[in-house]
Formats: structure tokens, C-alpha cells, sequence
């Protein structure tokens, strides 16, 4: 026990060895000089860094614009994707395994193998300088392996409540919202967090498709300000503290919702 809790430790500060980073170098001056160390927490602690930041780019309305679109795109990525697994679920074994291989098999397809054609796409549809092409993911659910976590949980639930359904005369969709989506709230909790990830920190969709100062979103608005040269690192850091906060309430915030349905579930 001792050493799976120092393992584990060690993991948790690995990874929060960035954040432990970004904080004290926000605390800086302004254009001072940083020392190569970095962790060192600064003799005068001081926010005109996070200042600078609204002051320089509009950061204000670019978290508005990636919560937009987060909240979006969680919503619709939630909805299709779990439509599309309980179709699978709803297969004979056959026919499920060969939709398993696929999803698998698109989940493997590097991104940048499409953004090409996607962007050709939306130019052909007059919609390549919009916000719209930011949310074409959410149509298939955000991803392939978020329709096949859905799809196994849904399987897990086993056929015989839904085909006594179907002989009382209750259709599919019904069947999805009211008996089928409410036993996998985990499942749910699990795909909408990794898909608010995803859609919070994208940053080549909207470098492709955006164009408005105002229309940017927040991680395009932090690219703003690494262009500000090496003097300013202390206004970097904050740009990415706060690009970085909402993130992590939401992952303090969805553990305890997972742990008791978890609970829920095996019981």
C-alpha cells in the first residue's frame, strides 16, 4: 500500500510539475528577467501580469468564446455519441464486432490526415470563415472512442429491458432518454469531461476557420501573447494559468460525481 501511494504521488507531481512552474513565473513583474530555475517563488509577489493580459489581448471575450463553444460541443457530442452507441448496443454480436473494429479503426486516422479535406469542405460550403466547422467533431461525438465507451456500457445493460420495451410499444429514441442514458451517468460524466478538454483547448480548428479579433478564442489568444518575445513570460504564464483554471475546477469538481456513481453502479 505504501509504495502504490508513493507511486502514485510521484505520477500526481510529474504532471503537476507544469502548473507548479506556471504560477511563480506569473507572480513576476512584468518584462523582468526570469531566472532559468523558475520555481523560486519572486521576493515581490505581484498580479500585473494576469492585468497585462486583458490589457493586451482581449482575453475576456475569448474565454467567453471557448466556454461557448465548449458548452456546445459537449451538449451535441454527448447526445450523438451516445445515440450511435446504443444503436451498437442494440446490434447482434456480429454486427457489433465488425462496428467496434471501425470505430477503432477511425479512432486511429491522425487528425491532420483531415483537416485538408475538411477545410475544402466548409470552403465549398461557404462556411470555412465561420464558428460552425468548430463543431463538425461533435457531430460523430467528439470521437470515435467516446461512441465506443458508450456502446460498451450500453451493452453491459443486456438486451431484455429493451425488448420488453419495444413489445409495450416504446420507441427507440425513448428508450435511449429515459431508460437507457439515466443507468450510465458515469459513462456520461467520463465522455462530457474529455470532451470539454478537447473542445477548450483546441487550437488549430479555430486557427483555421477564425479570423475576427473578437471571434478568437482563448488558447488562440494565448498563441497572441508567446509572440510577445521572451521578455514577457511572466505575461505568458498568466495567460495560461487562466486558460488552465477552468480545467482543473472541472476535474476537482467531477471527481467526487465519479467516485459516487461508481459506488452506484456496483452496487
Amino acid at each position: 500500500m505504501p509504495f502504490r501511494f508513493l507511486l502514485r504521488l510521484a505520477v500526481a507531481l510529474l504532471l503537476l510539475a507544469p502548473l507548479l512552474w506556471m504560477l511563480p513565473v506569473s507572480l513576476h513583474e512584468p518584462g523582468q528577467p526570469l531566472r532559468a530555475a523558475g520555481l523560486a517563488w519572486p521576493q515581490a509577489p505581484t498580479l500585473a501580469a494576469y492585468a497585462r493580459v486583458f490589457e493586451w489581448v482581449p482575453m475576456v471575450s475569448g474565454l467567453l468564446n471557448s466556454l461557448a463553444y465548449t458548452v456546445l460541443g459537449v451538449a451535441i457530442s454527448v447526445v450523438m455519441a451516445s445515440l450511435t452507441g446504443f444503436g451498437i448496443a442494440r446490434l447482434d454480436a456480429r454486427r457489433m464486432g465488425f462496428a467496434m473494429v471501425a470505430l477503432v479503426m477511425a479512432a486511429s486516422i491522425p487528425l491532420t490526415a483531415i483537416w485538408v479535406p475538411r477545410f475544402v469542405l466548409f470552403e465549398s460550403l461557404g462556411l470555412a470563415r465561420s464558428g460552425l466547422p468548430l463543431l463538425a467533431a461533435a457531430l460523430y461525438g467528439a470521437s470515435p472512442l467516446f461512441v465506443l465507451l458508450y456502446a460498451m456500457a450500453f451493452r453491459r445493460l443486456g438486451p431484455e429491458p429493451f425488448e420488453a420495451a419495444t413489445l409495450e410499444g416504446i420507441g427507440t429514441l425513448k428508450q435511449w432518454w429515459r431508460y437507457a442514458l439515466p443507468q450510465v451517468r458515469a459513462t456520461t460524466v467520463a465522455v462530457a469531461t474529455l470532451a470539454a478538454m478537447q473542445f477548450w483547448g483546441a487550437f488549430l480548428e479555430p486557427l483555421l476557420y477564425l479570423e475576427g479579433e473578437h471571434e478568437l478564442t482563448a488558447p488562440l489568444l494565448l498563441h497572441a501573447l508567446d509572440l510577445l518575445g521572451p521578455t514577457q513570460w511572466a505575461v505568458l504564464m498568466a495567460g495560461a494559468a487562466l486558460l488552465a483554471a477552468p480545467v482543473l475546477l472541472v476535474f476537482v469538481a467531477v471527481q467526487p460525481l465519479l467516485n459516487t456513481l461508481s459506488r452506484d453502479t456496483q452496487k
